[in-house]
């Protein structure tokens, strides 16, 4: 295949641009940050309707936009430059925990609404202590009823989610759960974490009433595909920021003068631009593939999304921490947006594992593998 953005694709990123340059400026997003719910629900209407992209990867018989991971991808990555205060990730996770379920009555139920915007499903699925403990929610049958209890962490954007997609252990093994936010015994925390322009809770499960997700039992295979697609979104967005932050950091260097020269002309400022720029490069190679693999070769991508992750958590810290360095003092106030890039990209390099976690999981999946194994490249 000829290894690049189609026109449409072209079309797409600038079309989401052109809306996010108006409703994600830098002072949207403080406004929408300093919110009780660190959002702003028209925004994110706008983002639904006009352009029906957060309903890209939800198929139109569910009343999605169509499209797949790579147009999503391409749109979490605008996002992630602009530092977009929106559900747009936790909506996505949530969307493919329901569509890998292959409950159709659950689709139909809550896909249509999260397409629109009007209704907010949340993935509530890490263990306290991370992603790789063994699972303690458990899920009991109570008469006709099934009822969780345990503990969820870092949450995305529980406070505000009309309902909850629950891990949890049951009697036929790791499955998924839906649980409405509102239902006696779920008790939601937020958390107040390092980045402001995200928000997440702790959700605590006493006897709560949920009902199963597709097949008893399968939760830990669907769980595991949408953790990679996850990871290659979150991956995307973090190349949008690390973007950003090279474009930032490049416009001061030509602007800023010292002892009558611009500071881009001394040679340790080229060094920090250039490091920025190979790695944003090879951020790029690397979402580009990963996005593909997504849509087309499910086998690789648990492999292909451990590289993108580790790859892309380094690309966003570096461009976001080398912005700082190069704008100087005015970088490290609250009044220069820098800070908030360096916030979501150290935040970012967490919420579904770290580079450690992505490296250890690919030695994992290599060790599996038959010898002379080798990902496949797209023709």
């Amino acid at each position: 295949m000829d290894f690049r953005y189609s026109e449409e694709h072209v079309e797409l990123r600038k079309g989401v641009r052109r809306l996010l340059d108006t409703i994600a400026s830098e002072s949207a997003t403080r406004a929408a940050m300093e919110t009780e719910r660190g959002w702003e629900p028209a925004a994110y209407q706008q983002l639904a309707q006009e352009l029906g992209v957060v309903g890209l990867g939800i198929p139109e018989a569910f009343g999605g936009s169509g499209g797949g991971i790579v147009e999503l991808g391409l749109v979490v990555q605008e996002a992630g430059r602009a530092l977009l205060c929106a559900p747009l990730l936790s909506t996505a996770l949530a969307a493919q925990a329901l569509l890998g379920s292959g409950d159709d009555e659950a689709c139909r139920a809550h896909l249509p609404g999260m397409a629109a915007g009007s209704e907010l499903v949340a993935l509530a699925a890490m263990e306290p202590g991370g992603w790789d403990v063994p699972l303690q929610t458990t899920a009991s049958r109570s008469g006709d009823a099934w009822r969780l209890t345990g503990v969820k962490e870092w949450v995305l954007d529980a406070a505000t989610a009309a309902h909850l997609i629950v891990s949890a252990q049951s009697p036929e093994g790791p499955s998924l759960f839906v649980v409405a936010a509102a239902a006696a015994g779920v008790h939601v925390s937020p958390v107040l974490g390092v980045d402001p322009t995200r928000r997440q809770a702790t959700v605590t499960l006493e006897a709560a009433v949920g009902v199963p997700l597709g097949q008893l039992g399968a939760g830990a295979a669907v769980l595991a595909r949408v953790l990679d697609v996850g990871v290659v979104l979150l991956a995307a967005e973090q190349l949008g920021l690390a973007e950003r932050c090279l474009e930032m950091a490049t416009a001061y260097a030509k602007d800023r003068t010292q002892f009558g020269r611009a500071i881009g002309s001394f040679q340790a400022i080229k060094h920090k631009l250039v490091n920025v720029l190979l790695e944003v490069e090879a951020a790029t190679s690397a979402v580009m593939y990963a996005l593909w693999t997504a849509d087309r070769d499910p086998t690789e991508l648990p492999t292909v999304a451990a590289i993108t992750g580790s790859t892309c958590s380094e690309a966003a810290l570096l461009a976001a921490s080398e912005n700082i360095q190069v704008h100087g003092g005015i970088g490290c106030t609250w009044e220069h947006a820098a800070h908030l890039y360096l916030k979501r990209a150290t935040t970012d390099r967490l919420l579904l594992g770290d580079p450690q976690r992505h490296l250890a999981r690919l030695a994992d999946q290599l060790d599996a593998q038959p010898p002379g194994h080798l990902v496949s490249v797209p023709r």
